[in-house]
């Protein structure tokens, strides 16, 4: 008699990420000895990303490891901005470099927005620290940029948690890659018009204005609101209360100041 057989998928657990991720960067570094390092990334990327039929064990193996790339990415980034400031190239290389620039921006913005869905889906897995940990020793030591993508991350998840709990946005989302490139991380309605919401790190106050032809606003996350991956419950009240003063703002705000702290005693 016949017998279905089925592929074992894994129970997702602490342990399953840790290993896998214990096994990846150790391939790593042994390959790396014996073929150099963009050739153990390829065949690591080759067994654990498109080896891989567990979607979010996948997505986890593709954050961790394409992070040398997109530590060096950003580096490409920042010289190419400067190339673009500095006066110093003729029509034909700012057109080339500027080129450059927006393909190396979206590619960017892509792992962003991978690295966002991973902590959403699987950060009850792995503490933040591991987390840091494992893609810093993946990119090879890149820790300042490891904290930036991280923070970004973080923070719109924490303001996509805020923003839920105000029913007068409708139809919230996530802005897709493209919109995203254009400036803004979430999508919403509000009183029949178009609102465009961009997810800020520090202590600054809301900033609101026109953008593209819509309500935009930038909200700051301050990072003492946000324990690990979760926002805090005060952190939330002052980021709803913050959008709300915003939202109904009738002049617009034109620069940055100092963040507020005080959030006015809930019903």
């Amino acid at each position: 008699m016949a017998q279905d057989v089925k592929a074992e998928s894994p129970i997702l657990d602490h342990e399953v990420f840790a290993g896998r991720a214990s096994e990846m960067l150790d391939r790593v570094d042994a390959l790396r000895d014996e073929s150099g390092l963009p050739e153990a990334l390829r065949i690591a990327i080759e067994q654990f990303v498109e080896g891989e039929s567990h979607p979010e064990l996948k997505k986890f193996a593709e954050v961790i490891l394409v992070a040398r790339r997109q530590a060096l990415l950003q580096q490409q980034l920042d010289d190419d901005r400067s190339q673009l400031h500095s006066g110093r190239l003729d029509h034909a290389e700012r057109v080339s470099t500027g080129h450059h620039y927006e393909m190396l921006r979206r590619e960017a913005c892509e792992y962003n927005h991978l690295l966002r869905s991973l902590i959403e889906s699987c950060g009850q897995y792995f503490s933040r620290g591991e987390l840091d940990g494992w893609l810093i020793r993946a990119s090879q030591g890149r820790r300042d940029w490891v904290g930036g993508e991280v923070v970004g991350a973080v923070s719109e998840i924490a303001l996509h948690a805020a923003l839920q709990g105000l029913p007068e946005l409708r139809g919230l989302r996530y802005a897709s890659v493209d919109e995203d490139l254009r400036g803004y991380d979430f999508v919403a309605t509000w009183q029949g018009q178009m609102i465009t919401v961009d997810a800020k790190t520090g202590f600054y106050q809301p900033l609101s204005e026109e953008k593209l032809g819509h309500r935009h606003l930038e909200i700051s996350v301050p990072r003492e609101s946000v324990n690990g991956f979760r926002v805090s419950r005060r952190g939330l009240d002052l980021l709803r209360h913050e959008v709300r003063q915003t939202l109904h703002r009738s002049a617009s705000v034109q620069s940055h100041g100092p963040h507020t702290t005080a959030v006015p005693n809930q019903a």
